[in-house]
């Protein structure tokens, strides 16, 4: 089959990141704001001639960019084994972001995103139209974590808004819902406790009860933050009724076997009940697929720092030494957050035995 030529969108996106050229220098060239040249690159904004005239002058086209923007929009065949392509590589990509740095997975990710919003449009079968709106949000909102694992809150902000707007159009109500569990999250680790909890009640207002399991949860870890003791073990209960009540359908990290039993631990170590959450995380962390590094990096770092704070010290160097290769090779800016603190704890107490690992910590948290 010979392939798709690229849409102007795509080669918008390709020929200012090969000429070196951020969004921000963009905007010194052309009439467009930060904002309005993103809508373009992602194919939200049909180019006019005028504007395919004036990006290929800019970009040095020679032409190409006003012949893709004269092209008729490219009709998608009624063909289901599209999805299903789709649906498989998606799994794919999962299992490369279990393993490997945000970077790695991002650079294949978002071009997908991009493919399968424009293939929507132009679909010729409602049935399968839907299909890839519903397949491009599920990309975008996996997009979107991987951002968030890199550093980038912003774009991570963006892509999920794309997904709620995807999810519309292909008739799903409860990623929207989910969008707030997400906001939710990039408070959590802001270490902000009010946005918190108000973004994880906007989300319990959902009919799906998979929305709402994963929202109780992050209400917990709210309320933990704060320090507010019978309001986190109020959201919990919940979340485990929740949880209990779920059939197939789940949001979250999928790694996790019980994910109300993470956000219990989770939510002690911030109250204060250091020796329980290691005990929890103890139990949990054999249940960690072998694979899935990211999820054991986060939740094994949590471990550790409940471990040491409950005066086990040296058993938590040991546990953090176990896990540096790993932290190395997934490169996640939200388990830098635990490492930071799991630094300062070492610089208060001292360990004979973590002097070795504080070194390992220094590097990665300071690599160039």
């Amino acid at each position: 089959m010979k392939p798709l030529s690229p849409t102007f969108a795509q080669e918008v996106r390709r020929l200012r990141n090969e000429r070196g050229l951020s969004l921000s220098q963009m905007t010194g060239l052309v009439p467009y704001s930060k904002g309005h040249l993103s809508k373009i690159e992602n194919g939200q904004v049909h180019p006019n001639p005028e504007m395919a005239r004036l990006f290929d002058n800019v970009l040095q086209a020679d032409g190409h960019l006003i012949e893709l923007a004269d092209a008729p929009a490219r009709p998608i065949p009624s063909d289901h084994t599209t999805l299903l392509t789709f649906d498989s590589m998606f799994d794919h990509h999962r299992a490369l972001g279990h393993r490997l740095s945000p970077e790695v997975v991002l650079s294949s990710l978002r071009p997908q995103v991009d493919a399968l919003s424009s293939m929507a449009r132009s679909a010729d079968d409602p049935g399968l139209g839907r299909g890839l709106w519903l397949l491009a949000a599920r990309y975008a909102e996996y997009a979107g974590w991987m951002e968030q694992e890199r550093g980038d809150d912003a774009s991570a902000a963006e892509l999920t808004r794309r997904a709620v707007q995807y999810a519309a159009r292909g008739g799903d109500p409860d990623l929207e819902a989910y969008a707030y569990v997400r906001a939710s999250e990039f408070a959590l680790y802001r270490g902000d406790a009010h946005a918190t909890v108000s973004f994880a009640r906007k989300a319990a207002k959902s009919r799906s009860t998979a929305v709402k399991a994963v929202a109780a949860q992050r209400e917990a870890q709210g309320y933990a933050l704060a320090g507010a003791a019978d309001r986190c073990q109020a959201a919990l209960d919940r979340a485990a009724e929740l949880q209990g009540a779920l059939g197939e359908k789940r949001y979250g990290t999928t790694s996790l076997v019980d994910q109300v039993a993470i956000a219990r631990a989770w939510s002690f170590h911030d109250l204060g009940r250091h020796a329980e959450a290691a005990a929890i995380l103890d139990d949990q962390m054999p249940l960690i697929s072998p694979t899935a590094l990211r999820a054991r990096t986060r939740f094994g770092l949590r471990r550790a720092l409940a471990h040491a704070e409950a005066g086990d010290v040296d058993h938590a160097c040991e546990l953090v030494a176990d896990l540096l290769d790993d932290i190395r090779q997934v490169q996640s800016a939200t388990v830098h957050i635990d490492l930071t603190a799991f630094s300062k704890l070492l610089s208060r107490l001292r360990p004979a035995a973590g002097r070795e690992v504080a070194g390992e910590i220094g590097e990665i948290l300071f690599a160039p």
